[in-house]
């Protein structure tokens, strides 16, 4: 009996921009264990995070089901497509996985919608993100989208801070990351894992990406960590390498 045909995953996300996969830490770090795990996907673009399930982006449809979250995405894939490039890490490992995990997801990525929509610095290059929303409509859809990133962060907690003490504990958090690394080519040595594809989406768009901040100026003096980030780029986004290579 022939096996029915595994249906193609589409992916929505973010549109690309700055030569980037994505500027979104959470769409690249799902991409990026895509293509790591050879599962064949189509890309539809979306703007508007509320068309999934969770009111967010990444979600997939695979065979007509929308699954929000990435980390569930990835637990899913694991389960349906039998595939998984965790399997050879031992329990410490995995223990370590989940704390960068935590850091990256539960607090740099706060960092990384300040950084990039709050600020100043950033704000000035990532408002090209909304060019394709009608000009009778941009500036209403912007303050509103703004002022809720705002109450977000203040409700979370980054916004009670200083800019200088935020850009301090992100500095803070990617020192004990890249501490924690391996020597090898890879987080945890000889082979990827899931936890390169998260550190890699939360990379991409703080080194790659034209917004400045101290993060990115302490990041891109670190040679461990950008040898890491230009290997995942070319690894897995070739198409994107030539516009990142580092003299």
């Amino acid at each position: 009996m022939t096996e029915a045909p595994v249906p193609l995953i589409k992916l929505f996300q973010f549109p690309r921009i700055f030569n980037i996969p994505n500027i979104s830490p959470f769409c690249c770090k799902l991409e990026t264990w895509l293509r790591m795990t050879g599962i064949p996907y189509e890309v539809a673009d979306t703007a508007n995070p509320r068309q999934g399930p969770k009111g967010k982006v990444p979600f997939i449809e695979d065979a007509g089901q929308r699954i929000g979250d990435s980390s569930l995405i990835i637990e899913h894939l694991k389960k349906t497509r039998t595939v998984d490039p965790d399997a050879w890490l031992d329990e410490r490992q995995r223990a370590t996985s989940l704390l960068v995990q935590r850091t990256i997801e539960e607090h740099y990525a706060f960092v990384t919608l300040y950084t990039h929509f709050i600020r100043a610095e950033g704000w000035r290059e990532t408002r090209v993100f909304f060019d394709r929303v009608p000009v009778f409509v941009r500036p209403l859809v912007i303050g509103l989208l703004r002022r809720n990133m705002r109450s977000a962060l203040r409700l979370q907690g980054t916004l009670r801070h200083s800019d200088e003490e935020i850009m301090a504990f992100a500095i803070a958090d990617w020192a004990a990351i890249l501490t924690t690394m391996s020597e090898g080519p890879y987080f945890h040595g000889e082979q990827p894992a899931t936890i390169d594809a998260t550190l890699f989406g939360a990379l991409a768009t703080t080194v790659f990406s034209p917004v400045q901040s101290p993060v990115r100026n302490y990041l891109r003096q670190q040679p461990k960590c950008m040898t890491y980030a230009e290997r995942m780029m070319a690894k897995y986004f070739p198409e994107f390498a030539k516009f990142h290579e580092l003299a």
